[in-house]
């Protein structure tokens, strides 16, 4: 069974893009916004209650940590009080007077200073008392009743712990003058030796967690209580809750603190629930605005989309045929298909730009290849190099002028070949080679040698790009020395980058000549052939970021570094043109 492949109905085609938009984008607008009433309904109740357990989670987490903080830090001071030394042996004293108990309870007086200064939260600390069979000591404001660490059930459950805290629901106390509701902290006092030596007691304000309930940002209707182990309320921030409306209710509860006890937290949401169908009123009439707005914005975005789109559709058109770039039209309309347009003009003149870059290089080129050519073929080298032939003839009156002709014919054949093709760094070196076997006739006392690695003879170089360095190494090195004469050429690679260098042992350059040589490898082209002219052709067919280094110290020679990409060519040397000065 086959599928016929759907077909739009030929009136829709028709109709513009404009009108399609709308007649697309109103349903797709008004069918959410609908079903978005009901949904905004029925979910933002649920979603702000989440909220606000998530938001009333998270804070009493907070202020769980803190209490729990709090709670810590008084377990540790009564740790470091216990297991004082000092204290331990002002504990073990056994008082003959009263005036030295008097003496005893200033000292302990004294280090429980030390040890209470410090910590703001030791400010909550009503008194510490340290009972031994033989005395109770008192650190702080007492109370008429010793806020009952004589107690037998209070000393049971104290030595219960074996030494740990031991925490005790808020009791109401009476010093004298005012009433107060207090936690009690127990420890068992022991010697070094474990010995049980008596009790010890801090009696902290229940405002120290009471404290931390108001400081927390909850809603002004919310329950905060403090519960210990069977549920029951030990400290609370006196907010009444009516229980019976559950479903507008919160309630949760943080995990047990160190000692066993829980934080609870009950909210109302009347507050939160009060806004909310407001809101969803202003809500209905705002959305059925943004409805008709966003079908007024489609209607206009249209139209600001189709004519731009021809417009730039027009102008690729024309650039394709080759239009410069100055005849096409910008226009407004949509930011992102006038930056299209923008985009593609721009690219349009750097191609032009490209095109007429590429020109001036392979024109530049082309004239250096020519120069060299020139000057290679020049009348003077011509001139020179039959002179020396005739002095040779004259002179040492041997058979050697064929070897001499071999010479300058590799040399006239090699220039003629293919002047701007690339060589083999191979038939350069065969090709200097010749050119020092004529040369020698002229300069005779100095050795030529070569350190070129088989597997460099293949890389590609330009043609003639040693050859000057050669003839400057002979001119200007070692024609002024009076000892025999030394040039060497080697080779080496590094990652993809050739570096050919040519040394002589000549007279050298002193280093203001140096940097005056360096300089002029940038200095503006001129006609003349030598150093500047290879650096040249070398950037010109590789970049800026190749070509000549030189080093020379007066007395110690020359040396200059050719750096060219490292590329592996077919070239060979032909037959004939190789030979060994």
């Amino acid at each position: 069974m086959r599928i016929g492949r759907f077909k739009l109905p030929t009136r829709w085609r028709s109709i513009r893009l404009p009108y399609k938009l709308v007649l697309v984008y109103t349903p797709l607008i008004l069918l959410p916004a609908l079903a978005g009433i009901y949904y905004l309904t029925e979910s933002y109740t649920s979603s702000s209650k989440a909220t606000a357990a998530e938001y009333a989670t998270d804070l009493l987490g907070l202020m769980g940590q803190k209490v729990d903080d709090r709670m810590r830090s008084y377990e540790q001071l009564s740790k470091q009080i216990m297991t004082d030394g000092e204290l331990l042996r002002l504990a073990k004293t056994e008082p003959e007077s009263a005036y030295d108990r008097f003496k005893v309870e200033s000292a302990i007086n004294e280090k429980l200073n030390v040890l209470w200064l410090g910590a703001d939260q030791n400010s909550y600390i009503r008194s510490i008392k340290i009972e031994t069979p033989g005395a109770i000591y008192t650190y702080g404001k007492n109370a008429i009743d010793e806020y009952n660490v004589r107690d037998p059930a209070y000393r049971a459950a104290v030595g219960e712990m074996k030494g740990g805290a031991r925490w005790f629901a808020p009791q109401t106390f009476d010093d004298g003058y005012t009433k107060f509701r207090a936690f009690r902290l127990g420890r068992t006092i022991r010697d070094e030796k474990l010995n049980e030596l008596g009790t010890l007691t801090l009696v902290i304000r229940v405002e120290a967690i009471g404290d931390i309930f108001r400081q927390t940002k909850f809603q002004e209707d919310t329950a905060l209580k403090l519960l210990d182990e069977r549920g029951e309320a030990l400290v609370d921030n006196e907010v009444s809750i009516d229980e019976a409306r559950s479903e507008r209710l919160l309630s949760f509860t943080d995990g047990q603190l160190g000692n066993g006890w829980t934080l609870a937290v009950q909210m109302q949401l009347d507050r939160l629930y009060e806004p909310i169908y407001h809101t969803v009123r202003q809500a209905l009439f705002i959305l059925f605005g943004c409805i008709l707005l966003g079908l007024v914005v489609t209607h206009l975005l249209a139209l600001d989309l189709v004519i731009p789109i021809r417009r730039l559709t027009l102008n690729m058109k024309m650039g394709i045929k080759g239009v410069r770039p100055g005849k096409l039209k910008r226009f407004g309309g949509a930011v992102e298909i006038v930056e299209m347009n923008d985009t593609f003009i721009s690219i349009m003149y750097e191609i032009e730009q490209l095109i007429d870059e590429v020109a001036k290089q392979e024109k530049k080129k082309k004239d250096a290849e020519i120069r060299v050519l020139q000057n290679q073929l020049s009348p003077h080298f011509l001139y020179n190099t039959l002179n020396s032939i005739r002095w040779m003839a004259m002179i040492q009156k041997q058979d050697n002028i064929k070897e001499m002709v071999d010479s300058l014919n590799a040399l006239l054949t090699y220039a003629l070949r293919g002047s701007g093709d690339p060589v083999s760094l191979a038939d350069e070196i065969a090709i200097l080679r010749n050119y020092v076997a004529i040369q020698k006739v002229r300069y005779q006392h100095f050795e030529f040698s070569t350190n070129v690695p088989d597997g460099l003879e293949r890389v590609e170089v330009l043609k003639f790009l040693l050859q000057p360095l050669i003839e400057n190494a002979l001119i200007h090195g070692l024609a002024p020395s009076e000892r025999p004469g030394e040039i060497m050429v080697s080779a080496a690679s590094e990652g993809d980058q050739l570096f050919v260098t040519v040394e002589d042992n000549g007279v050298g350059m002193q280093k203001e000549k140096v940097e005056a040589l360096v300089s002029g490898l940038f200095a503006p082209p001129t006609d003349r052939l030598g150093v500047r002219s290879v650096h040249e052709r070398i950037q010109l067919h590789y970049g800026k970021s190749y070509g000549l280094t030189i080093r020379s110290e007066p007395g110690a020679g020359t040396s200059v570094t050719v750096k060219v990409p490292l590329r592996i060519g077919e070239t060979t040397v032909e037959k004939g043109e190789r030979s060994h000065a």
